[in-house]
């Protein structure tokens, strides 16, 4: 379409716009000023911090699937055994989770493969709701920091698994080589969640986080083991020992084994 022309006489005349050269007008304005936006100026934060995530939200949607899926199977086992009421899964349960060591072990059917399947199982048995609670919610607790860095899907959950269960396996082999000669028997998931514990150290604040959990933890076990010398303690402090090294020092290869590649 044509623009019209202007009648006989009459100039034809553009309408100018001020002149904006971009810069503004005061030297210590900041260049959107005239646009104002919420929140915090990002002028004013440093270079290369990071926005923190926003708060609120239900808790349980922060948790992965997998952390809670092992919840699950904790409390599950335990109603199980409370209902069995010492009857065939309790048996069973013992079977296949409780770590006998030393005479206890002539006790104790000899389980399958070899014996073997304590070292992964002793996880899903437990010494009663109490037993199961702590070591629940320390899952919880540590577990949601810990499983995070491997990311979301199949390959996540896998990763987090083997490392869940190499820290169970180290928690039961050392407990096995410091009470090999003493009669008793080991059950609960808390070889495992003491690696979890350093995981979730190492998550939150690289190796320095790790060992602000790690450390604080491995006092606690080593005064169990001093008490244990003068008075009967039912704490399996070695197998807290031998999870939290496997955390300590195979938490990030199996972080970087597993996590999501994205390209």
């Amino acid at each position: 379409m044509r623009r019209p022309s202007p009648p006989p006489g009459v100039p034809m005349t553009t309408p100018r716009l001020p002149e904006d050269d971009g810069a503004p007008d005061d030297p210590g304005e900041r260049p959107y000023a005239h646009r104002p936006r919420p929140g915090p100026d990002p002028w004013d934060r440093p270079r290369g911090a990071r926005t923190p995530p926003p708060r609120g939200g239900p808790v349980f949607n922060a948790i992965p699937g997998v952390v809670l899926g092992l919840c699950a199977v904790i409390l599950v086992g335990q109603l199980l055994d409370t209902l069995s009421a010492g009857g065939t899964y309790h048996r069973l349960s013992l079977w296949l989770g409780a770590l006998a060591t030393g005479d206890l072990r002539q006790q104790f059917p000899t389980p399958p493969l070899g014996g073997l399947t304590p070292y992964v199982l002793h996880v899903f048995v437990h010494a009663g709701w109490l037993h199961a609670a702590i070591n629940t919610m320390a899952l919880l607790a540590f577990g949601a920091a810990a499983a995070r860095p491997f990311g979301r899907g199949w390959r996540a959950a896998a990763g987090f698994l083997a490392f869940f269960f190499a820290a169970a396996i180290g928690g039961a082999v050392l407990h096995q080589l410091v009470f090999a000669n003493e009669a008793s028997y080991m059950v609960g998931a808390s070889t495992a969640v003491s690696g979890v514990l350093a995981g979730a150290g190492w998550a939150s604040g690289g190796r320095a986080g790790m060992m602000q959990l790690a450390l604080p933890w491995l006092a606690v076990n080593m005064l169990l083991a001093l008490l244990g010398l003068a008075f009967f303690l039912p704490i399996a402090w070695a197998g807290h020992v031998g999870g939290l090294a496997v955390g300590v020092f195979f938490y990030p290869a199996f972080v970087a084994a597993f996590r999501r590649r994205r390209f």
